[in-house]
């Protein structure tokens, strides 16, 4: 659970009408991903919650069963946020689920500036079959482009709906415009984990040394990830570790750990959190207990599946023993 003093992760996900945003909050909602999640949406009618999962209703505010909320945006985001910052218990995660007219980069704003926030990522979906029309648009086609231009993932959805020749040509025109990582979506299907990518506090942080590897309990679109755990032997030195965060491909979707970190002064190491998604990365002081008897961390990834040479990684933080 994350303390009172601890900024609470924010989500933002945008996209051009249709792109697959609603999709997707229903799927959060009612994900079994463990986490507290509250989304803020701007219309509680587009976003069909299964009545069963519903544990109250009151006013702009929707509980359900496993511990999400969904909360209405009403006149003004702020007060939508501070609404949600003060739910008892407190949410794991804020999930904002942007305009599709919007910038989600003046979105995101929120999650930099916003008392008791701290941005974690900015996620736009893009429709297959008309991101590239739309993108051509006198209307709307900047805005669109502004949309992929602000993001630090992209998920290109609706890729079930068109040839694998014009998948691979919409991929690589979004990669030009966006460069940052841009993932194809089925069926609306997406792994959790490389949305909110454990934006939990409590992040499991053990003493083992071994790599462990899980995959998606989701077949098709999510059989290109693959999730592993680098278990790491001893701190590592800042320097190094920022070199790696700047350096690694952009296979490496995202990353969620707590490293303990070695100062150049040659003092102790610290615990700090490790983040990176897309082309940001942060590495920030540790504002909870740590397991002292942690080696040097450990730190989740999500890469394309194919991608992954643990081994590497690891070397690339410590040097081997």
């Amino acid at each position: 659970m994350i303390s009172s003093v601890e900024p609470i992760p924010v989500t933002v996900l945008g996209g051009y009408l249709g792109a697959g945003k609603t999709t997707l909050v229903n799927r959060l909602l009612s994900g079994d991903h463990g986490r507290r999640l509250a989304v803020l949406v701007n219309d509680f009618g587009e976003v069909n919650i299964d009545v069963d999962l519903i544990t109250s209703h009151d006013g702009e505010t929707i509980s359900l069963q496993n511990g999400c909320v969904c909360c209405s945006i009403a006149d003004a985001l702020g007060e939508s946020l501070d609404r949600v910052l003060a739910l008892d218990p407190a949410p794991d995660q804020v999930v904002i689920e942007a305009s599709g007219v919007a910038d989600p980069a003046k979105v995101a704003a929120y999650g930099y500036g916003w008392p008791g926030c701290r941005l974690d990522a900015v996620i736009v979906l893009a429709d297959a079959e008309t991101i590239q029309a739309k993108a051509k648009d006198q209307f709307v086609g900047e805005l669109v482009t502004r949309q992929l231009r602000g993001a630090d993932l992209v998920l290109v959805t609706k890729s079930d709906l068109v040839s694998p020749e014009v998948l691979d040509s919409v991929l690589d025109w979004v990669r030009s415009i966006a460069a940052v990582p841009v993932l194809p979506v089925s069926r609306g299907e997406v792994d959790s984990e490389v949305v909110l990518a454990m934006s939990r506090s409590d992040l499991d942080v053990g003493s083992a040394r071994v790599v462990t590897r899980g995959t998606s309990p989701l077949t098709d679109a999510e059989a290109m990830f693959e999730t592993a755990t680098l278990a790491l032997p001893g701190p590592v030195n800042r320097a190094r570790l920022e070199a790696a965060m700047s350096l690694w491909s952009q296979d490496v979707v995202r990353v969620k750990g707590i490293v303990w970190v070695a100062e150049a002064d040659g003092g102790n190491a610290q615990p700090h959190v490790v983040q990176r998604v897309g082309l940001r990365w942060s590495i920030e002081p540790a504002t909870t207990n740590i397991d002292q008897e942690t080696e040097g961390g450990r730190l989740v990834v999500v890469v394309l599946r194919g991608t992954l040479d643990a081994a590497a990684l690891i070397n690339d933080l410590v040097d081997a023993e």
